[in-house]
């Protein structure tokens, strides 16, 4: 069985030749790593590998990426306690081939105690969404409508029940939400305001009613993370117009979590401005091309809205892993999400939909 990597310096050419090609010439013979994009995902460290080979390789890869445990202590507890690197390497060998979308290629994926490790395709060559900049419309209009490829392949049916991995009803930014929510609140009453205090002050008291709400409602299988940080985009009408990545989060819910995701977290507030929905309904009309039936819009517009309030969990999470005065680009994407979401509930009068 070839060992997985722990830590950067055992990503050898060694490894590299017997994990991924069979130690099958011609050889590996160098490897640069470089870190990238890790102050963008929290739950692993990500590493750009540039090969060298012994001789021309046609057919093998120039550069890859691998994702292994993170360095920070916090984020990496934080990915142990809800089996991170489980879930995606259990989406990549079971789900991936399954979905009608394009996906990064998997070279290598496993998950142990003491180490975790992915090895994929780089795709450098397509834009990197940035979470802070925030997403145009048309571009979430594009990922909308194919998350919801995905959606329909495990709609409520015995695909999604054979999912053993992945859990219900994710409880990973919420179990802690309650006693987090006043350090929260009186960081970010000023630029939230009143209105949007008030009701994240209503989601902590109904919290519970809120989560038993959603549970009731139609299941799929979700990304989770769904976030611009997670997304690279290539040329519209293109097999890479939208690339999702980083499926550390998926589980069991209410399809429309991501969308709620997408929508607060990625959609400056000036962008989506006078079409709010135009994206939900995008979303419920590639869900119903794709063969989910019985499902009226006006019952996505509700799941969404209890998404939408669920969703307010999420900044009041990565306050709490990220300190109360986190720096950096991690401060400003504190900021961005905090704004944004509060904004959505109250654009799309998602308290309305609030279990009491």
């Amino acid at each position: 069985m070839i060992d997985v990597p722990a830590s950067v310096d055992e990503i050898t050419p060694d490894w590299i030749n017997a994990a991924l090609f069979d130690d099958r010439p011609p050889r590996v013979t160098a490897v640069k790593t470089t870190s990238i994009n890790n102050d963008r995902g929290f739950l692993s460290q990500t590493l750009r590998l540039e090969l060298t080979y012994e001789a021309p390789a046609a057919g093998r890869p120039a550069s890859l990426v691998a994702k292994i445990k993170p360095n920070d202590e916090t984020f990496r507890q934080a990915a142990a306690e809800i089996s991170a690197f489980e879930r995606e390497v259990g989406f990549y060998r079971e789900v991936s081939r399954r979905v009608p979308i394009r996906l990064a290629r998997v070279y290598f994926a496993e998950e142990t105690p003491k180490a975790s490790a992915l090895v994929m395709e780089d795709l450098g060559h397509l834009t990197v969404g940035d979470q802070v900049h925030g997403i145009a419309h048309d571009r979430t209009l594009a990922v909308a409508r194919m998350i919801a490829q995905v959606h329909a392949t495990f709609w409520d049916n015995a695909a999604l029940d054979a999912i053993g991995w992945a859990p219900e009803h994710d409880h990973f930014h919420t179990d802690t939400f309650v006693d987090a929510w006043p350090t929260f609140a009186d960081a970010f009453a000023l630029r939230i305001g009143k209105r949007a205090l008030a009701i994240g002050e209503a989601v902590a008291e109904n919290l519970e009613a809120l989560e038993r709400r959603i549970a009731e409602r139609p299941a799929a299988l979700v990304h989770g993370d769904l976030r611009a940080d997670n997304l690279m985009f290539g040329k519209p009408g293109e097999a890479d117009e939208v690339l999702m990545l980083d499926w550390q989060l998926v589980h069991k819910t209410s399809a429309t979590y991501d969308i709620a995701r997408l929508i607060g977290g990625s959609e400056p507030v000036p962008e989506r401005d006078g079409h709010q929905l135009d994206i939900v309904r995008a979303w419920h009309e590639a869900l119903t091309r794709a063969g989910v039936a019985h499902y009226p819009f006006d019952e996505a517009l509700y799941d969404f809205r209890l998404s939408a309030l669920h969703c307010l969990t999420i900044p009041v999470k990565f306050q709490r892993l990220a300190g109360t005065d986190p720096q950096g680009r991690a401060g400003r994407l504190l900021d961005v999400m905090a704004e944004r979401f509060f904004a959505a509930v109250i654009e799309l009068d998602a308290a309305s939909a609030l279990p009491r």
